[in-house]
């Protein structure tokens, strides 16, 4: 017998109005680790616990395959806390829902100023 302290949270319904695909929350990543100072990631990778190869692949979008987890896993250590709703109509789509309309809104604010640049930069990061 599982004791009560262990038994999965129910799920609820998420709000899907407060949720940004993989491809943007990936983006955000890249740049936000991208702009960590030099030799600050592996100090950033031991202090949440994430492993630093998997996290260099991800800044320079060398990734396999699409990784959600460690994408959620960054951005929660970047204090942007989400959740991950799979939408599998075909296409397998993940979607990473946020607490608050404020804090999509913000997320997207800062997305768009981090495309901005790059793109004034002539610098968008790759996507996989």
């Amino acid at each position: 017998m599982v004791p009560s302290d262990h038994l999965p949270a129910p799920l609820g319904f998420p709000d899907l109005s407060l949720s940004a695909p993989y491809s943007e929350c990936l983006r955000y990543v890249q740049f936000r680790l991208k702009a960590l100072a030099q030799g600050d990631l592996t100090s950033f990778c031991a202090q949440h616990g994430l492993t630093y190869t998997n996290v260099v692949n991800l800044k320079n979008g060398k990734l396999k395959r699409d990784e959600p987890r460690l994408v959620q896993r960054v951005l929660r250590a970047l204090s942007v806390p989400t959740e991950i709703v799979r939408i599998d109509i075909g296409s397998g789509a993940n979607q990473y829902v946020f607490g608050s309309a404020e804090q999509l809104a913000q997320f997207r604010e800062q997305l768009a100023f981090f495309d901005a640049a790059a793109q004034r930069a002539g610098s968008l990061p790759p996507t996989t």
